[in-house]
């Protein structure tokens, strides 16, 4: 009773990351109970691809969707389970100490370019992606870049956090299915953003309007590199059903 008002109590004061690990878990539930596919190992490539799963051929051939949607498509629950640790441990932290905004922004544009790393490494190979992991890791070395930047002492530094969330997430990438290219991606961006959106933070403080339009045209700008990416290898003339 004790962990779970504990648990109620975490959960709100972290809502977007509670809200994110709510989210995926509760696709692979649904999307697995509307389409028995999913249960069905023989079944499992046309499972994934059919919800949304990332593959560099259909992606770039103009089913871009696909970047975003595969960050909350998981092959199995052991899957799952690892990168929902991964997300609440790191997560649950990093979110009390930027702008929800930032937050939410940092996670879903890491996913975004780890899915078009990806995307460009395996465009000649007919590779299935999914997963939060890139996310994820860009969520991971955010926090590291905001404590870097913040903190002298690194004994201050939330060191474990950072260092089980790596192993929960980083570590998949030893299993041959995952793709570590993704990772690579969202860690990068992860750390770039959230290093502008730290020195933001420490210039210009929070709730300042400068600091919300500053990094507003960061992440603008960001998309903007992302759509110019994904334009240079875009197949044309070529769709898949």
């Amino acid at each position: 009773m004790i962990f779970l008002k504990n648990t109620l109590f975490l959960a709100k004061q972290t809502k977007i990351t509670s809200a994110l690990v709510v989210i995926n878990i509760g696709w692979f539930f649904i999307s697995r109970i509307l389409d028995v596919r999913g249960f069905m190992p023989f079944h499992e490539n046309e499972f994934l691809i059919d919800w949304g799963a990332d593959v560099s051929q259909l992606t770039f051939a103009g089913q871009y969707w696909r970047m975003f949607t595969n960050l909350f498509m998981h092959i199995s629950f052991t899957h799952l389970a690892l990168n929902m640790l991964a997300l609440w441990s790191v997560g649950s932290i990093l979110e009390k100490l930027i702008p929800p905004f930032a937050f939410l922004g940092i996670y879903l544009l890491s996913g975004l370019f780890g899915s078009l790393a990806s995307d460009i490494a395996t465009i000649n190979h007919n590779v299935i992606s999914c997963g939060a992991s890139g996310a994820i890791l860009g969520i991971i070395t955010a926090l590291l870049a905001f404590s870097i930047i913040n903190r002298a002492n690194i004994a201050q530094m939330p060191i474990k956090s950072i260092i089980v969330s790596l192993i929960l997430t980083a570590g998949l990438g030893l299993l041959p299915t995952i793709d570590n290219m993704a990772h690579i991606g969202g860690a990068a961006t992860g750390f770039i953003l959230g290093a502008i959106v730290t020195f933001c933070l420490r210039t210009f403080n929070y709730p300042s309007k400068l600091t919300i339009i500053i990094v507003s045209l960061v992440f603008i700008m960001a998309m903007i590199f992302l759509y110019l990416g994904y334009m240079h290898y875009q197949i044309s003339g070529v769709f898949y059903d």
